[in-house]
Formats: structure tokens, sequence, C-alpha cells
């Protein structure tokens, strides 16, 4: 890639990545702004504390149930049902699951990683009986009646009953609510609350990745991020509800349409100490039946294994990046495959990576090998580029339009050796999408990185360096060691840089070094990626350079394209003929 090629590459990549940096504070000024404004509305509009629709709704008259029913009049009992992947606890005192622990899995540190447990972990189901008065499952204590398998419970209550189901294998839970004395003039009004528990090393990457996920009968799929305290509300039916961490999720999935409306509120609570991240409540409407049917998942997010649902629960994955929302194609249809694929065979992630790598590159070869040609194209030129500079000094104006002639006529295109900088900055957003949250890649270890999911750290400093963190990433620097060695091959390979612009000089070594900030902080598997690919680039660049390219043949042909007449333009012959018609129009109507 010639110097030219190179800065207007560089110039181009870094262009955007301005660009989207610019976008993205805008459009978070845009989203603090109007969330100011929508809680300002909803104040007005709600002037009392933020309470379940329940307690809004039901008459006045509405009593709440006997006493007999007091949580406190009995001990609490635990019964917890359990696969070889799933182990979930649940309680006598509401009927409800307090825990599930994820048996594959571990958390950062080595303990036993469940995706949600504590007191802010409840679900409550809110009706009026027969008799008009108002029934909280949270209020009541029922008696449990385990299956003989050990793999369903019903707890039992004169009010309702509550039926768990979990399978041989994996993360589905069944639920049926049975409330056989429900009144059927208006909706049933479930209470979910959840708290997230911190399982990464990074908690605030943990956090940033935090999502309310969910599927509306209409709307379709969306979500939104719990970067602060916020309230969503949903006038139309809901489908599943997700309640999404960075690779875990606990997602609350219907049969029939029976979620008629959704509000949900949620809360980051960031406590290392506590292990705690965020909050969240889902204050749902639905239709009243004896049996409602509802799927709990809660376990990993699992591309393939939420993809097997046919529920669009994988698009709770992110799999682009910013603005860049046709790079999930990118990942659907080549990365993807080619990475499970490779799974199959290999077991060490880091060679999956290697191989992903070459096979990514070899896709992208036929790109390369044009850029490289045009690069001896323009090497060929350059004596002759230096005679016109030589010829007309410092006419700068009458050069470029010699120049753009001199292209013109031996059949180069000067912006040929930028085309894979454009091909790879689609891929490079992709996989600055998938390495993240590919949970095949957590805690797996390769080299002298612990984990592939998150930043490789050779050496941790006492203190914070602006723009570049408190650790230094080995990969990271192997990457950018490696950028600034293409750079100087590439300019040693082409024409050379243009002395009298100090700028195109040093310019295709500024984005390796702004890399050094941008990834030190990014997985290792980004960056192991993009050391080997500029590996496997010095290596593509030393043999066409030296063992396929004939510079005296491309000399040649430039030559012989040079003293060719030149080609017919059919539009302008076309062009000229109208013209020459609309004269002879013109006179004889004269």
């Amino acid at each position: 890639m010639n110097d030219r090629s190179s800065l207007i590459g560089f110039g181009i990549l870094i262009a955007l990545l301005v660009g989207y940096m610019f976008y993205s504070s805008q459009s978070e000024m845009k989203y603090r702004q109007q969330k100011l404004k929508d809680s300002v509305e909803y104040a007005k509009k709600h002037p009392k504390p933020l309470a379940p629709p329940v307690k809004d709704s039901l008459p006045a008259k509405a009593a709440v149930v006997a006493q007999g029913d007091s949580l406190s009049a009995t001990p609490e009992q635990l019964v917890t049902l359990e696969n070889k992947d799933l182990s979930v606890t649940f309680t006598n005192k509401g009927g409800f699951a307090k825990q599930a622990e994820l048996k594959l899995f571990k958390t950062y540190d080595g303990k036993p990683l469940r995706v949600f447990t504590g007191e802010k972990n409840s679900l409550d189901f809110a009706f009026l009986n027969e008799q008009g008065s108002l029934v909280h499952s949270q209020q009541l204590t029922f008696t449990p009646m385990v299956s003989a398998d050990k793999k369903s419970v019903t707890f039992q209550n004169p009010q309702l009953n509550v039926t768990y189901k979990l399978g041989n294998e994996g993360y589905l839970v069944d639920m049926e609510v049975g409330a056989a004395h429900v009144a059927k003039t208006r909706n049933i009004d479930v209470t979910w609350s959840s708290q997230a528990v911190l399982t990464e090393q990074d908690p605030a990457s943990q956090q940033q990745y935090a999502q309310i996920c969910y599927n509306l009968e209409k709307e379709g799929f969306d979500k939104y991020d719990i970067r602060e305290k916020d309230n969503r509300e949903f006038k139309e039916g809901v489908k599943w509800l997700c309640y999404k961490q960075h690779y875990f999720n606990t997602t609350l999935i219907t049969e029939n349409k029976i979620i008629t409306s959704a509000r949900i509120a949620t809360e980051p609570s960031l406590d290392t100490a506590k292990r705690t991240l965020n909050t969240m409540q889902a204050f749902l409407s639905v239709v009243p039946q004896d049996n409602l049917k509802f799927q709990w998942f809660a376990g990993p997010n699992d591309y393939k294994l939420l993809k097997s649902f046919n529920k669009e629960l994988e698009e709770i994955i992110p799999l682009y990046y910013g603005i860049f929302g046709f790079v999930k194609y990118i990942n659907k249809w080549i990365i993807i495959p080619i990475f499970y694929g490779l799974a199959k065979v290999f077991s060490n992630y880091g060679v999956i990576i290697l191989l992903l790598t070459v096979i990514l590159r070899i896709l992208m070869s036929p790109f390369n090998y044009k850029s490289y040609v045009s690069s001896a194209k323009m090497k060929a030129l350059k004596p002759d580029l230096d005679a016109l500079k030589e010829k007309l000094g410092d006419d700068r104006q009458a050069y470029g339009m010699e120049q753009m002639k001199l292209y013109r006529e031996a059949g180069v295109n000067p912006l040929g050796g930028c085309l894979p900088a454009l091909l790879q900055l689609p891929v490079f957003f992709a996989l600055l999408s998938f390495f993240p949250h590919a949970i095949e890649l957590r805690q797996a270890k390769f080299l002298w990185s612990n984990d592939l999911s998150t930043y490789d750290t050779i050496l941790n400093l006492p203190f914070d360096i602006p723009f570049y963190g408190n650790h230094v990433s080995l990969f990271t620097l192997l990457f950018v060691i490696t950028s600034l060695l293409v750079s100087l091959y590439s300019m040693n390979m082409s024409m050379g840089a243009d002395q009298s612009n100090p700028m195109m000089k040093y310019m295709p070594f500024i984005m390796p070094i702004m890399f050094l900030g941008i990834f030190n902080k990014l997985p290792a598997a980004l960056t192991f990626y993009y050391f080997v690919s500029n590996i496997i680039t010095l290596g593509i660049q030393f043999v066409i350079q030296n063992y396929i390219i004939d510079p005296d043949k491309i000399h040649a042909q430039i030559q012989a394209k040079r003293n060719e007449p030149p080609k017919e333009n059919k539009l302008m012959k076309r062009m000229m003929e109208m013209q020459k018609q609309n004269e002879a129009r013109m006179k004889n109507k004269k």
C-alpha cells in the first residue's frame, strides 16, 4: 500500500471513528435531555411513588387475605430442583424462586455462579378472588409437594397453586399458576423483582452491557441499557421479557398472548462489597385465566442455545457496534459459522481465533492482491511524477492536473490501495461486537491470558494513565508494534513519503499509536486477532512484493497502456450526437 493510499485509508478510518465518537456523545446528550424531560412529565402525571399497578387499580372495598396466611406464622421451607445444568431454590413463603445457580459456570474468583439471589428477588401475583378480596401470592404460605424424581414441585394454597418443572438438562423452568377462584373482571398484576450479581472481574464492563430486552407483539424486539435509574412502559402485548447481564440472563417467556402491558423500573446499584450491580422491577398486566403458563430461562447468553428456542432470544446478544448495524450480518453469515465450525474440531479458543484470522485474511486476499498491484503501479510511475515535479516546480495545481492525466493514461487508480482498509473496517466492527459477547471465550486461557473475553495483563500500574488505563496489555503492545511495522514496510515498498508535506510522512504511524489506548481495555481475543492479522499482512506483503509482482513487467504494461490510443467515450459521443441533432432542428425551424 503506497503512502498516499495509506493516508487516505487511515484518514477515512480516523474520520469514521471520530465521527462515531461525536455521534455517540451527541446521542448520549440527547438521551439524557430526553430522559430528563420524560422524568419531569412522568413526575407531573404520577406524583406518588412508583408502586405495582394492582395497588392503584383495585377497588377500595377489596380486603387483604386472612391473617391465617401470614408469612410469620410458618417457618420458611426451601425446595431445590436441579439437573446437570441448573439448580433452582424455591421458598414456601410466596412460592417463588429465591436463587438460581448455573452449575457449569463459575464467577471470576471461582465461586458458584448465581444468576440471581438475595432478598430483592421475588415474584408476586396479585388478583381479586371471587369474594372480592385482594390476594398477593407473595403474602401466602404454601405447602410444597415435590415429585418423586425431584424435577417438579407444586406449592399449594387454597387461593392458588404454583407448579415448577425442570427438565433433565437445560436452563428452562416451566411454571404454571392455577387460580381457580380468581375474578375474571380485571387483569392479574404480576410483579417481578430481581437483582443482578457481580460475576465478572471487571464490574464496569459487566454493568456496561446490562440491558432490559423485550419482544413485543407489534413492535418486535428492542432493548435499552441500564445506565441509570429509568422507567419504561409498553402498552401492548409482551412475548418475553429479559433481564440481561454481560454473559447471563433471566427471561420470562409466555406461551400465549396473556401479557397485555408492562412497566419496567431499573436502577444501577454497583456495590463490589455486596457483589451487586443493578435492580429491576417489572409490573405486568396479565389476562385472568384459570391456568397461567410461563417459562423461565435462567442461563448463559449462548447464541446457539438461544437461537434453538425459535423465539428470537438470540437477539439479546449484540452482534453490531453502535451505528454500524449492518455488521451483524457479517457476524451471522460469516464469523459465527466459521467460529462454531472450528470449535467442533478444536478445543483451544486461542487456536480457533488464529485459524479464524487466517480464513478471514484468505477471503480478503483477492482485494489485498489488487491493492499491492496498485501500489506497484504507483511505484513504477514515481520517475514520471518526479519529472513532472521538476518541470512544474511549485505550481501544485498544474502538477495535480498532470498527475491525474498520467494516472488516467497509465490506467492506475490512486485509490486502489485504500480498498483493504475500507474492507477491514466492517470486519473490525463485527469482531468488536462479537468477541466481547462470545461466552465461549469467557475464562478461556491462552498463552499468558487467563481470560480471552477481557483484556490480558502483564503489569498492573499503581496509577491510572489518561486514555490508557492502569494496566499493560501485551497483546495490545504486540498489535501496535506490528501495525507500525506494517506502515513502515508499506512506505518502503511504495513511493515513499512526500517530503514536502511532513504530515504525509508521519500520518501512517498516528493510527497505531491511537490504537494503543483504544485497544488496551478491549478483550484479549480481539487484540490477539489483530496481532496475528498484522503478522499475516507482513508475510503476504513480503511474498507478493518479492516473488509475485514483477516491477519490470508492470512498468512495461503501463507504458503500453500509455501508448494505446484513447478509448472512445460512448457517453460523450452520444451527447455530441444529440447536440448536432438539436443544432440541425434549430436550422430547419429557421
